[in-house]
């Protein structure tokens, strides 16, 4: 199918075939790798079906670029990212096995990711109804050129990526951002999650980024008419400026019903990618959970069942209408014609790779709406959950049970252009989340009471929840095991940080848990009402001048439920209902 021969600027050597033998103990090899995809003739760019002429020129370079993980003597697992709108199944099944034939390198081991720019080239197999109408002759043979070239290109940079490994570490994170916006309903679900991936080598400099974010790439609208990444593109060169000497890598979550705020503009393009860069780098400048356990890796290909078909007199009705509506039925009699038979089902891939009980990241093929990542991340511990879509094939949008019932064009009119016959059946959604769970280890499985009383953020989890307005930024000043409940805060003219914990909500101590007074080597008395009060007043003290608070001393213990307190004269007023009491010390041991 692909005869096309394109070389790129790598020197590559020899690869072996690999065996699958690791050891925790043992780093990583790393390797990283990137191609230019930018075509250099004009070609129809796809994702909007406003656009009647080629490409216009090139607003920013477009890129594949690979990652290739493993440890010394296992087969890698190499992932490769793609600046295009969607890269389909035939594509890169080819490239997969192009790769198993030169490497052995097994197909759940390979992962491309698409990045759903809407100002990419058009691809074979990919929304093949997207303009309404049949593609003149002399562009589609440069849709096909581009194709060819783009399987060579993806498995030169693959081959490149394993070529490039050298030990390394991996560390990872969880960020928040906040541009994507529900396109459905104003206000509606978004995935805010930003999960990043570092590779460093053991020097400490970064080698690559892979970050992940739910929402379309289309801050560029189909007036725009030149090759560009959009957000996601400019996320790539912001990291790569942060980080000089790193590959930058985006893929895309559950973000098929969701699009960039606000919209319309390269400066706002440039506006998200920095956003996300810019959060990027606070991770990595903070903490990173290091990666330890070996990855493991499974794939699924399944179907997923289409709604009833329309009957040939359905067909015939539509086929007299304008626009998608008609040429999509025009498509499906001329089938029908020739005697063939409407699928009934969509082929459909779920791919995982597990490092361990550490994290679990999920592929999911096609464009899927948010309530996916919704339902999995209560299903397993979100904690530990990456969810990729527009993964290892770009099928048509994956609407979840939800969806399909309120109808519209993620549930149905988005598969015209897909040239699918039909919505997909709600039991869609069940198919392809059972698929997870077949595949992920019970380790990552959600214990139902976490999920209804979920445990504690860390420091760094809470920190990272955090959203601040452009120009100001969230530091972390004090945390357990210094402070214990705190309920209220106030800050002395000293620096000193005073705060209230309420060790005792809600029926008071148990006496196991009452520690003797520090001065008078008596625990406090049973309070009237029958309990044991637990509340107290620290003055908290950064000594090292960090701007982190490393001491806390005990002023006040013993009070009932306290909620609050303000620095008042030598001392501070603490409110522990009924009462307001003034407490300053007297003696100066604090």
């Amino acid at each position: 199918m692909f005869t096309g021969r394109f070389s790129i600027a790598f020197s590559l050597v020899a690869v072996p075939c690999f065996i699958a033998i690791a050891n925790d103990d043992s780093p990583f090899q790393i390797g990283v790798a990137r191609t230019d995809i930018t075509p250099d003739y004009p070609i129809r760019l796809t994702g909007y079906a406003v656009r009647k002429t080629e490409s216009e020129g090139v607003e920013q370079r477009l890129w594949a670029k690979g990652l290739a993980i493993g440890r010394a003597g296992e087969s890698p697992a190499i992932l490769v990212t793609v600046d295009n709108c969607g890269v389909s199944a035939l594509i890169i099944d080819e490239v997969a096995a192009r790769l198993r034939k030169k490497t052995g390198l097994p197909r759940e081991r390979f992962a491309v990711c698409s990045s759903h720019t809407h100002s990419g080239p058009c691809v074979t197999g990919f929304a093949p109804n997207i303009f309404a109408m049949p593609v003149p002759a002399d562009q589609q043979s440069r849709i096909e050129r581009y194709s060819n070239e783009l399987v060579d290109k993806l498995e030169q940079v693959a081959l490149a990526a394993i070529a490039d490994r050298k030990p390394a570490r991996l560390s990872w994170n969880e960020g928040r951002i906040s541009f994507a916006r529900n396109r459905r309903t104003a206000g509606g679900p978004t995935d805010p999650a930003l999960p990043v991936l570092c590779a460093s080598g053991l020097d400490g400099r970064v080698r690559a980024v892979v970050a992940n974010y739910a929402c379309h790439c289309t801050t560029l609208g189909g007036e725009f008419n030149k090759l560009c990444g959009d957000w996601a593109g400019y996320a790539q060169e912001a990291i790569e400026h942060d980080f000089p000497g790193a590959h930058g890598l985006i893929t895309i979550g559950c973000g098929a019903d969701a699009n960039p705020y606000p919209r319309g503009s390269l400066e706002l393009a440039e506006q998200h990618g920095q956003e996300l860069a810019a959060e990027v780098k606070r991770m990595l400048d903070g903490h990173l959970s290091p990666i330890l356990k070996n990855l493991t890796c499974g794939m699924k290909r399944f179907e997923l069942p289409f709604d009833k078909l329309p009957t040939r007199e359905q067909w015939a009705e539509r086929a007299r209408q304008d626009g998608i509506v008609g040429y999509h039925a025009k498509r499906n009699l001329e089938r029908l014609d020739r005697g063939e038979t409407l699928p009934a089902t969509l082929p459909y891939f779920v791919q995982t790779w597990n490092f361990g009980d550490q994290l679990a990241m999920t592929f999911l093929a096609g464009e899927v709406v948010v309530d996916y990542a919704l339902r999995l991340k209560k299903e397993f511990d979100a904690d530990r959950l990456w969810i990729t879509a527009y993964a290892n094939d770009v099928p048509c949008y994956i609407p979840s049970r939800r969806i399909l019932q309120e109808g519209g064009y993620e549930a149905e009119t988005s598969l015209w252009y897909y040239d699918r016959p039909a919505r997909l059946a709600p039991a869609a959604e069940d198919l392809i989340t059972g698929a997870v769970h077949e595949l992920m280890p019970k380790e990552f499985v959600a214990d139902p009471k976490k999920a209804e009383f979920p445990p504690p953020k860390s420091p760094d989890e809470a920190l990272a929840a955090f959203q601040a307005k452009e120009g100001f930024t969230v530091e972390l000043a004090a945390a357990g095991p210094l402070v214990v409940d705190p309920v209220a805060v106030d800050w002395g003219a000293d620096g000193r940080l005073w705060v209230v914990e309420m060790r005792d909500y809600p029926t008071g101590l148990p006496d196991s848990a009452v520690a003797p007074d520090a001065r008078n080597q008596t625990p406090p008395p049973p309070h009237a009402g029958g309990y044991r009060p637990g509340g107290r007043v620290k003055l908290l003290e950064d000594v090292d001048g960090d701007g982190k608070y490393d001491r806390a001393t005990v002023f006040l213990d013993g009070l009932p439920f306290p909620t609050g307190i303000m620095a008042w004269g030598k001392g501070a007023l603490v409110c522990a209902a009924p009462d307001i009491l003034y407490a300053e010390d007297t003696d100066g041991d604090g």
